[in-house]
């Protein structure tokens, strides 16, 4: 009787030698046809490369290494006079191009998924890993932008908790993340600042016409116009001292100019501190007041019954206001607003000022009587009405919690590091609109002395008439 020899067993957990090998031997075959494709895309989209590469190859099988070596210095030749006597489009073409695509890879698609795992964006369910989907990368010289496919369940705030480490992570500058749709968010990722350089006010002013609507007064972080509107808008604007407030008001003002020459536009300023920020404007204003007291209620007073009479006009004939010459859009220039609401002593004045405000702010817009204020101290027991400015810029502020007291609750968490921006950058700050979530990083024009007295003598307002205006304020006092 023969006898069998049993089969070796195999310890646990030892892998067939023959598999092995097999999925080996796939897993090259599929790293090399994956590298033949990536090749196949770069001398797609990079012609200019690939092209020298293709023809000093022909050039080796036709002519040997000889040949090949004269056909690659004379294309290095070429691209290094390129290089040199054309930068801006090499760069544009060639190296920008490559430093773009190298960037989108290298900085979010290769570490995107272990960058969610370390900052708790991923969920593990039933022992499978979800990823946020990165759909798109937008690379650009300032700043890039991130667009991303949440998972089900996410909100935008779960991304904007951890804008702060994500900009560490990306070695960027700051980070900011704004809605794009529902379950959709976009990464705005600033790794270079267009912002850090004085700007100065153009000799023209940015606006077209006489317009109100839209007037230019600096930049934004991705090099795109500032806007404001200030038809039908009342503005705040947030700083602590040397952060830029004037620049601010006085870029405005700039934009402005061709409305107050043409007198569409009238400029009623209070400078409750003596006059001295806006005292060498005073050829640009209808009316000018530098004293706390009795003179800015009665300024306040006259506003407010020019809001009554045209609220009344006005009832069911038109739900907004348009300026006109006969009746110009009034906007109330207010610098340091709390030294009228929370620092003055006199405590029937401060009352008054109060009411005349929180009506001017709650009913103005619709009739044209705007409001463009400046404050140091943006807490709420000194200007409490500080919800009724639809428009709000917070400059340099000293605390954190200044930023939720002007941008909103959750402005620090999407971005808007005020308390961080440096002294040396005046005019720098971030923006809240009304109906809008997104802050946008912006910095003001710089105005000199010199920018001023040429306002005041190219964008002088026409004389004081007897206008429907005056009108307005006399039947009001009168009744």
């Amino acid at each position: 009787m023969v006898r069998s020899e049993p089969t070796p067993q195999r310890p646990p957990g030892a892998e067939d030698p023959l598999i092995t090998i097999v999925e080996i031997a796939g897993r090259l075959t599929l790293a090399v046809i994956r590298f033949k494709l990536r090749l196949l895309v770069w001398a797609v989209l990079f012609p200019m490369l690939s092209g020298p590469a293709v023809l000093t190859a022909l050039a080796w099988r036709a002519g040997g290494p000889a040949a090949a070596t004269l056909v690659a210095l004379s294309f290095l030749m070429i691209l290094a006079g390129w290089r040199l006597c054309h930068p801006g489009s090499f760069h544009r073409v060639v190296s920008g191009r490559i430093w773009k695509r190298w960037r989108r890879w290298s900085t979010y698609r290769r570490p995107w998924r272990d960058l969610c795992a370390m900052h708790g964006l991923t969920v593990v369910l039933n022992d499978h890993v979800s990823v946020p989907k990165l759909h798109r990368v937008k690379v650009g010289y300032v700043s890039d932008a991130v667009t991303v496919r949440m998972l089900y369940g996410q909100s935008i705030e779960d991304w904007q908790r951890v804008s702060d480490a994500l900009s560490h992570a990306f070695g960027a500058m700051s980070v900011r993340v704004r809605p794009l749709k529902p379950g959709w968010a976009v990464i705005d990722v600033h790794h270079s600042d267009v912002l850090a350089s004085v700007l100065a006010l153009p000799k023209v002013p940015c606006c077209e016409g006489t317009g109100v609507e839209a007037l230019t007064i600096g930049v934004t972080d991705r090099g795109d116009r500032w806007q404001v509107r200030i038809g039908g808008r009342h503005i705040l604007v947030a700083g602590a001292t040397g952060s830029g407030k004037g620049s601010v008001v006085w870029s405005v003002l700039a934009g402005l100019g061709p409305a107050i020459r043409a007198g569409i536009v009238q400029l009623w300023v209070v400078d409750p501190k003596g006059g001295m920020e806006f005292g060498p404007g005073q050829a640009l204003y209808r009316r000018f007041e530098h004293d706390p007291g009795e003179g800015t209620v009665r300024l306040l007073r006259d506003a407010t019954a020019i809001l009554t009479s045209r609220a009344a006009r006005l009832r069911g004939v038109s739900r907004s206001h348009t300026p006109t010459v006969e009746e110009p859009l009034v906007l109330l220039v207010i610098d340091e607003i709390a030294t009228l609401t929370g620092y003055s002593t006199d405590r029937k004045v401060r009352t008054e000022i109060e009411q005349l405000l929180g009506l001017i702010l709650s009913q103005g817009r619709a009739v044209g009587v705007n409001v463009l204020a400046a404050v140091q101290d943006p807490a709420k027991d000194v200007l409490p009405f500080r919800q009724l400015f639809p428009t709000r810029i917070a400059l340099r502020l000293t605390e954190p919690s200044q930023v939720a007291m002007v941008l909103g609750d959750s402005a620090r968490d999407r971005g808007a590091l005020c308390d961080r921006i440096p002294e040396a950058l005046p005019g720098v700050g971030y923006v809240a609109e009304e109906g809008s979530t997104e802050l946008v990083r912006v910095r003001a024009f710089h105005v000199s002395d010199d920018d001023i007295a040429r306002l005041c003598k190219e964008f002088r307002p026409p004389h004081p008439q007897n206008s429907s205006q005056e009108e307005d304020t006399g039947q009001a006092s009168a009744a």
